[in-house]
Protein backbone atom coordinates (compact mmCIF):
# COMPACT_ATOMS: atom_id res chain seq x y z
CA UNK A 1 0.00 0.00 0.00
CA UNK A 2 1.52 3.27 -1.17
CA UNK A 3 0.72 6.15 1.21
CA UNK A 4 1.25 9.88 0.76
CA UNK A 5 1.36 11.92 3.97
CA UNK A 6 0.37 15.57 3.47
CA UNK A 7 1.39 18.30 5.94
CA UNK A 8 -0.11 21.71 5.10
CA UNK A 9 1.84 24.33 7.05
CA UNK A 10 1.95 28.07 7.56
CA UNK A 11 4.50 29.48 10.00
CA UNK A 12 4.96 26.15 11.72
CA UNK A 13 8.61 26.39 12.66
CA UNK A 14 8.04 25.54 16.34
CA UNK A 15 6.75 21.97 15.90
CA UNK A 16 7.22 21.08 12.22
CA UNK A 17 10.41 19.06 12.70
CA UNK A 18 8.71 16.78 15.22
CA UNK A 19 5.81 16.20 12.82
CA UNK A 20 8.21 15.35 9.97
CA UNK A 21 10.28 13.00 12.13
CA UNK A 22 7.15 11.15 13.26
CA UNK A 23 6.27 10.43 9.60
CA UNK A 24 9.74 9.26 8.68
CA UNK A 25 9.74 6.94 11.71
CA UNK A 26 6.67 5.00 10.54
CA UNK A 27 6.97 1.22 10.53
CA UNK A 28 5.08 1.36 7.22
CA UNK A 29 7.94 2.29 4.89
CA UNK A 30 6.22 2.60 1.51
CA UNK A 31 5.36 6.27 1.79
CA UNK A 32 6.11 9.76 0.60
CA UNK A 33 5.79 12.98 2.57
CA UNK A 34 4.44 16.10 0.89
CA UNK A 35 4.91 19.32 2.86
CA UNK A 36 2.85 22.19 1.44
CA UNK A 37 4.09 25.60 2.58
CA UNK A 38 1.13 27.97 2.50
CA UNK A 39 3.04 31.25 2.31
CA UNK A 40 5.05 31.01 5.52
CA UNK A 41 7.06 34.01 6.68
CA UNK A 42 9.14 32.26 9.36
CA UNK A 43 11.82 29.56 9.01
CA UNK A 44 9.36 26.89 7.86
CA UNK A 45 10.81 26.73 4.32
CA UNK A 46 14.34 26.28 5.66
CA UNK A 47 13.21 23.44 7.94
CA UNK A 48 11.47 21.76 5.00
CA UNK A 49 14.59 21.96 2.84
CA UNK A 50 16.87 20.69 5.59
CA UNK A 51 14.69 17.67 6.29
CA UNK A 52 14.20 16.92 2.58
CA UNK A 53 17.95 16.92 2.01
CA UNK A 54 18.26 13.92 4.32
CA UNK A 55 15.41 11.75 3.01
CA UNK A 56 14.35 11.21 -0.58
CA UNK A 57 10.76 10.45 0.45
CA UNK A 58 10.12 14.14 1.21
CA UNK A 59 8.72 16.50 -1.41
CA UNK A 60 8.43 20.20 -0.67
CA UNK A 61 5.70 22.31 -2.29
CA UNK A 62 5.01 26.01 -1.83
CA UNK A 63 2.24 28.44 -2.70
CA UNK A 64 1.01 31.88 -1.80
CA UNK A 65 -1.09 32.04 1.34
CA UNK A 66 -4.48 30.61 0.31
CA UNK A 67 -5.53 28.82 3.48
CA UNK A 68 -5.20 25.34 4.93
CA UNK A 69 -7.96 23.82 2.75
CA UNK A 70 -6.26 24.98 -0.45
CA UNK A 71 -2.93 23.64 0.79
CA UNK A 72 -4.51 20.29 1.67
CA UNK A 73 -6.14 20.09 -1.78
CA UNK A 74 -2.76 20.80 -3.37
CA UNK A 75 -1.39 17.83 -1.47
CA UNK A 76 -4.29 15.61 -2.55
CA UNK A 77 -3.81 16.56 -6.18
CA UNK A 78 -0.04 16.01 -6.25
CA UNK A 79 0.07 12.88 -4.09
CA UNK A 80 1.36 9.74 -5.77
CA UNK A 81 -0.04 7.29 -3.24
CA UNK A 82 -3.32 5.42 -3.39
CA UNK A 83 -4.03 6.58 0.15
CA UNK A 84 -3.41 10.03 1.66
CA UNK A 85 -2.78 10.63 5.35
CA UNK A 86 -3.30 14.11 6.74
CA UNK A 87 -1.07 15.56 9.48
CA UNK A 88 -1.17 19.05 10.99
CA UNK A 89 2.27 20.53 11.56
CA UNK A 90 1.89 20.61 15.36
CA UNK A 91 0.70 17.01 15.78
CA UNK A 92 2.67 13.76 15.93
CA UNK A 93 2.19 10.24 14.56
CA UNK A 94 3.11 7.27 16.72
CA UNK A 95 5.41 4.86 14.80
CA UNK A 96 2.83 2.14 14.08
CA UNK A 97 -0.02 4.43 13.04
CA UNK A 98 -0.01 3.87 9.27
CA UNK A 99 0.71 0.16 9.63
CA UNK A 100 -2.28 -0.32 11.96
CA UNK A 101 -4.54 1.64 9.63
CA UNK A 102 -3.38 -0.40 6.65
CA UNK A 103 -4.23 -3.61 8.51
CA UNK A 104 -7.76 -2.33 9.20
CA UNK A 105 -8.20 -1.41 5.54
CA UNK A 106 -7.16 -4.89 4.44
CA UNK A 107 -9.87 -6.31 6.71
CA UNK A 108 -12.39 -3.74 5.42
CA UNK A 109 -11.52 -3.12 1.73
CA UNK A 110 -14.59 -0.90 1.22
CA UNK A 111 -13.39 1.61 3.83
CA UNK A 112 -12.54 5.02 2.39
CA UNK A 113 -11.57 7.02 5.48
CA UNK A 114 -9.84 5.40 8.45
CA UNK A 115 -8.95 7.38 11.56
CA UNK A 116 -7.59 6.52 14.99
CA UNK A 117 -8.03 7.56 18.58
CA UNK A 118 -5.49 9.98 20.00
CA UNK A 119 -4.00 11.60 23.04
CA UNK A 120 -3.77 15.26 23.95
CA UNK A 121 -0.25 16.53 24.51
CA UNK A 122 0.88 19.95 25.69
CA UNK A 123 3.50 22.17 24.11
CA UNK A 124 6.32 20.09 25.65
CA UNK A 125 4.88 16.76 24.47
CA UNK A 126 3.49 15.57 27.80
CA UNK A 127 0.43 13.32 27.44
CA UNK A 128 -2.51 14.91 29.29
CA UNK A 129 -5.51 12.82 28.27
CA UNK A 130 -7.40 10.81 25.69
CA UNK A 131 -9.22 12.51 22.81
CA UNK A 132 -11.91 11.25 20.45
CA UNK A 133 -12.74 7.92 22.08
CA UNK A 134 -15.90 7.35 20.01
CA UNK A 135 -16.24 4.86 17.15
CA UNK A 136 -17.20 3.49 14.74
CA UNK A 137 -14.68 0.67 15.04
CA UNK A 138 -16.57 -1.87 12.91
CA UNK A 139 -18.69 -1.79 9.78
CA UNK A 140 -21.74 -2.71 11.86
CA UNK A 141 -21.16 0.25 14.20
CA UNK A 142 -20.85 2.61 11.24
CA UNK A 143 -24.06 1.30 9.69
CA UNK A 144 -25.89 1.77 13.00
CA UNK A 145 -24.62 5.35 13.25
CA UNK A 146 -25.62 6.07 9.67
CA UNK A 147 -29.11 4.66 10.28
CA UNK A 148 -29.50 7.01 13.25
CA UNK A 149 -28.18 9.94 11.23
CA UNK A 150 -25.12 10.35 13.48
CA UNK A 151 -22.05 11.89 11.81
CA UNK A 152 -18.55 10.47 12.24
CA UNK A 153 -15.96 12.87 13.64
CA UNK A 154 -12.23 12.23 13.38
CA UNK A 155 -9.11 13.85 14.71
CA UNK A 156 -8.11 15.41 11.41
CA UNK A 157 -4.46 14.40 11.78
CA UNK A 158 -5.52 10.78 12.31
CA UNK A 159 -7.24 10.34 8.95
CA UNK A 160 -6.05 8.08 6.15
CA UNK A 161 -8.17 8.71 3.06
CA UNK A 162 -8.59 6.97 -0.29
CA UNK A 163 -7.23 9.56 -2.70
CA UNK A 164 -9.39 8.90 -5.78
CA UNK A 165 -12.55 8.85 -3.66
CA UNK A 166 -11.73 12.19 -2.04
CA UNK A 167 -10.97 13.79 -5.40
CA UNK A 168 -14.19 12.39 -6.91
CA UNK A 169 -16.18 13.93 -4.05
CA UNK A 170 -14.50 17.28 -4.69
CA UNK A 171 -11.86 17.36 -1.99
CA UNK A 172 -11.93 20.03 0.69
CA UNK A 173 -14.31 22.93 0.04
CA UNK A 174 -12.42 26.11 0.82
CA UNK A 175 -15.50 28.12 1.81
CA UNK A 176 -15.87 25.94 4.91
CA UNK A 177 -12.74 27.38 6.52
CA UNK A 178 -12.15 25.82 9.95
CA UNK A 179 -14.67 23.08 9.12
CA UNK A 180 -13.48 21.86 5.74
CA UNK A 181 -12.65 18.48 7.30
CA UNK A 182 -16.12 17.95 8.83
CA UNK A 183 -17.75 18.94 5.52
CA UNK A 184 -15.61 16.38 3.66
CA UNK A 185 -16.45 13.57 6.10
CA UNK A 186 -20.17 14.32 5.89
CA UNK A 187 -20.10 14.24 2.09
CA UNK A 188 -18.08 11.02 2.08
CA UNK A 189 -20.56 9.23 4.35
CA UNK A 190 -23.49 10.50 2.26
CA UNK A 191 -22.04 8.73 -0.75
CA UNK A 192 -22.32 5.44 1.12
CA UNK A 193 -18.59 5.05 1.78
CA UNK A 194 -17.42 3.25 4.91
CA UNK A 195 -15.72 5.36 7.63
CA UNK A 196 -13.89 3.56 10.44
CA UNK A 197 -11.43 4.11 13.28
CA UNK A 198 -8.62 2.03 14.73
CA UNK A 199 -9.52 1.69 18.45
CA UNK A 200 -6.07 2.76 19.62
CA UNK A 201 -4.51 6.18 20.39
CA UNK A 202 -2.03 6.49 17.51
CA UNK A 203 -1.90 10.28 17.09
CA UNK A 204 -0.65 12.95 19.48
CA UNK A 205 -2.92 16.02 19.24
CA UNK A 206 -1.18 19.11 20.58
CA UNK A 207 -2.98 21.71 22.70
CA UNK A 208 -1.44 25.17 22.57
CA UNK A 209 -2.70 28.72 22.41
CA UNK A 210 -1.56 29.41 18.84
CA UNK A 211 -3.48 26.54 17.24
CA UNK A 212 -6.42 27.36 14.98
CA UNK A 213 -8.70 25.28 17.19
CA UNK A 214 -7.93 27.58 20.12
CA UNK A 215 -7.41 30.92 18.41
CA UNK A 216 -10.46 30.69 16.10
CA UNK A 217 -12.77 28.47 18.14
CA UNK A 218 -15.94 30.55 17.65
CA UNK A 219 -15.48 30.71 13.87
CA UNK A 220 -14.76 27.00 13.74
CA UNK A 221 -17.94 26.11 15.62
CA UNK A 222 -19.98 28.42 13.41
CA UNK A 223 -18.68 26.71 10.28
CA UNK A 224 -19.29 23.29 11.83
CA UNK A 225 -22.96 24.21 12.25
CA UNK A 226 -23.08 25.53 8.70
CA UNK A 227 -21.59 22.29 7.35
CA UNK A 228 -24.21 20.32 9.32
CA UNK A 229 -26.99 22.56 7.97
CA UNK A 230 -25.76 21.97 4.41
CA UNK A 231 -25.75 18.22 5.04
CA UNK A 232 -29.34 18.45 6.31
CA UNK A 233 -30.39 20.35 3.20
CA UNK A 234 -28.80 17.72 0.95
CA UNK A 235 -30.64 14.93 2.78
CA UNK A 236 -33.93 16.76 2.16
CA UNK A 237 -33.11 17.33 -1.50
CA UNK A 238 -32.85 21.10 -0.97
CA UNK A 239 -30.19 23.54 -2.09
CA UNK A 240 -27.40 24.16 0.38
CA UNK A 241 -27.67 27.51 2.17
CA UNK A 242 -24.84 29.95 1.61
CA UNK A 243 -23.19 31.32 4.75
CA UNK A 244 -25.31 34.46 4.80
CA UNK A 245 -28.51 32.45 4.41
CA UNK A 246 -27.43 30.15 7.21
CA UNK A 247 -26.66 33.10 9.51
CA UNK A 248 -30.04 34.64 8.76
CA UNK A 249 -31.70 31.34 9.55
CA UNK A 250 -29.86 31.29 12.88
CA UNK A 251 -31.22 34.73 13.72
CA UNK A 252 -34.77 33.67 12.87
CA UNK A 253 -34.85 30.80 15.35
CA UNK A 254 -36.91 31.25 18.55
CA UNK A 255 -35.00 33.15 21.23
CA UNK A 256 -35.17 30.20 23.63
CA UNK A 257 -33.41 27.92 21.15
CA UNK A 258 -30.81 30.57 20.39
CA UNK A 259 -30.19 31.12 24.11
CA UNK A 260 -29.78 27.39 24.77
CA UNK A 261 -27.47 27.02 21.79
CA UNK A 262 -25.30 29.99 22.81
CA UNK A 263 -25.10 28.74 26.40
CA UNK A 264 -24.08 25.25 25.32
CA UNK A 265 -21.52 26.56 22.85
CA UNK A 266 -20.00 28.90 25.43
CA UNK A 267 -19.76 25.99 27.86
CA UNK A 268 -17.94 23.90 25.26
CA UNK A 269 -15.55 26.74 24.47
CA UNK A 270 -14.81 27.28 28.17
CA UNK A 271 -14.15 23.56 28.59
CA UNK A 272 -11.80 23.75 25.64
CA UNK A 273 -10.07 26.72 27.27
CA UNK A 274 -9.87 24.77 30.54
CA UNK A 275 -8.07 21.98 28.69
CA UNK A 276 -5.52 24.51 27.43
CA UNK A 277 -4.96 25.85 30.96
CA UNK A 278 -4.50 22.27 32.15
CA UNK A 279 -1.95 21.66 29.42
CA UNK A 280 -0.08 24.81 30.49
CA UNK A 281 -0.27 23.98 34.20
CA UNK A 282 -2.28 27.13 35.01
CA UNK A 283 -4.36 25.80 37.91
CA UNK A 284 -6.23 29.02 38.77
CA UNK A 285 -7.47 29.61 35.23
CA UNK A 286 -8.20 25.91 34.87
CA UNK A 287 -10.45 25.97 37.94
CA UNK A 288 -12.25 29.13 36.80
CA UNK A 289 -12.86 27.96 33.22
CA UNK A 290 -13.88 24.46 34.27
CA UNK A 291 -16.33 25.73 36.91
CA UNK A 292 -18.03 28.04 34.44
CA UNK A 293 -18.12 25.31 31.79
CA UNK A 294 -19.84 22.90 34.21
CA UNK A 295 -22.46 25.52 35.09
CA UNK A 296 -23.21 26.30 31.45
CA UNK A 297 -23.08 22.82 29.90
CA UNK A 298 -22.77 20.11 32.61
CA UNK A 299 -23.73 17.17 30.39
CA UNK A 300 -21.00 17.92 27.85
CA UNK A 301 -18.29 18.62 30.44
CA UNK A 302 -18.96 15.60 32.65
CA UNK A 303 -19.07 13.26 29.67
CA UNK A 304 -15.80 14.62 28.30
CA UNK A 305 -14.05 14.46 31.67
CA UNK A 306 -15.02 10.82 32.00
CA UNK A 307 -14.03 10.02 28.41
CA UNK A 308 -10.64 11.74 28.57
CA UNK A 309 -9.50 11.21 32.15
CA UNK A 310 -11.44 8.42 33.90
CA UNK A 311 -12.05 5.96 31.07
CA UNK A 312 -8.34 5.59 30.15
CA UNK A 313 -7.55 4.76 33.79
CA UNK A 314 -10.42 2.30 34.13
CA UNK A 315 -9.78 0.65 30.78
CA UNK A 316 -6.00 0.54 31.10
CA UNK A 317 -4.93 2.72 28.15
CA UNK A 318 -1.19 2.21 27.92
CA UNK A 319 1.17 5.03 28.78
CA UNK A 320 3.01 6.42 25.75
CA UNK A 321 6.66 7.40 25.83
CA UNK A 322 7.26 10.57 23.82
CA UNK A 323 10.87 10.98 24.88
CA UNK A 324 12.20 10.45 21.39
CA UNK A 325 9.93 13.09 19.82
CA UNK A 326 12.34 15.96 20.35
CA UNK A 327 13.06 18.89 18.08
CA UNK A 328 16.28 18.49 16.13
CA UNK A 329 19.08 20.97 16.66
CA UNK A 330 20.31 22.28 13.28
CA UNK A 331 23.51 20.48 12.37
CA UNK A 332 23.06 17.87 15.12
CA UNK A 333 20.19 15.77 13.84
CA UNK A 334 20.25 12.39 15.60
CA UNK A 335 17.81 10.31 13.56
CA UNK A 336 16.12 7.34 15.19
CA UNK A 337 14.71 6.11 11.89
CA UNK A 338 16.24 4.69 8.71
CA UNK A 339 16.31 7.33 5.96
CA UNK A 340 14.43 6.41 2.81
CA UNK A 341 16.26 5.52 -0.37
Amino acid sequence: MRISVVIPVRNGEKYLTQAIESVLAQTHRDLELLIVDDGSTDSTAAIMRRCASGDSRIRCLSQENRGVAAAANRGLEEARGEWVARLDCDDVFLPGKLERQGALIRKNPDARIVGTLGCFINNTGRVIGLVNADGPFTKEEFEDMAARGEPVFFIHSSTLMHRETMLAIGGYREQFAQAEDVDLWLRTAEKGHLLLKVPEPLIMYRLHGESLTMSRSAEQRLHHRWAAACAGARREGSEEPCLQEFLQGEKNRPWSLRFHSRRSELGERLFQRAALHYACGDCLRLAASLSMAVMLHPRHVIARLYERKMAPLLEGVAAIDLGRFKAMVPGKEARWYAPGK
